[in-house]
């Protein structure tokens, strides 16, 4: 974990913070496309308390202050969550420094909605367990997860498709470095949803989404 803290305190030092953290390539218009297919995903409501896990620098975050009731971004990166605070403020919105595997720890408020969105690649099964776990104690009954993005097990070799991302791949592997971080399987998430005792659904992509060629969606519900 902490390779990766270092490297997203990193990554906000030389990131605009009006684009989203590590895909400066998506327009605006994508944006707003993965707004809406998240909202519908998490059927946000007005009334609605959101927890954004792994929140980055609060670009997306923001966007759904303007759905809810009340908003909270969580992050790890002291950086990130500075430059989320100094650029978005609004009264239903609010960043928090913290690690997503101990949530509980410092946020004692309850969720209708929960996401975590294009992050859950750099937890390993053992800390995506235990970040599953955290997020089911802060969720309200009949509360819903959205696990957002995910990089498909199965689709590995659609990812690394050339020559060049391949040769790529291999050197990050023997560097210890894995930029893409973990590919997960539908059964693993699967096994974990049942170890929570919660209802789990993998959700493919909507092909208009940048990448949902190698990328799943997985909802899990609170009974």
């Amino acid at each position: 974990m902490s390779y990766w803290k270092n490297y997203w305190n990193k990554v906000a030092q030389n990131s605009s913070p009006l684009a989203q953290v590590q895909r400066d390539a998506i327009s605006k218009n994508q944006l707003l496309k993965i707004e809406k297919h998240i909202c519908k995903l998490l059927d946000v409501q007005k009334t609605d308390v959101l927890l954004d896990v792994c929140c980055g620098n609060g670009l997306l975050t923001n966007r759904f202050s303007t759905y809810c009731k009340q908003v909270l971004g969580v992050d790890f990166s002291k950086n990130l969550i500075t430059s989320a605070q100094i650029n978005f403020q609004t009264p239903n919105l609010n960043f928090v420094e913290e690690d997503a595997t101990q949530l509980s720890l410092s946020i004692d408020l309850k969720f209708d909605k929960i996401l975590l969105y294009f992050s859950f690649q750099y937890f390993n099964y053992r800390e995506g367990a235990l970040v599953i776990s955290e997020m089911k104690k802060l969720l309200k009954p009949g509360g819903v997860i959205l696990i957002g993005d995910v990089p498909d097990k199965t689709k590995f070799w659609s990812y690394y498709d050339t020559t060049l991302k391949r040769l790529f791949y291999f050197k990050q592997w023997l560097l210890f470095q894995p930029k893409m971080g973990k590919f997960w399987s539908e059964q693993e998430l699967s096994k974990i949803a049942t170890q929570n005792k919660m209802k789990g659904k993998l959700i493919i992509q909507n092909q208009e989404l940048p990448h949902s060629y190698y990328r799943f969606d997985y909802l899990l519900e609170n009974n």
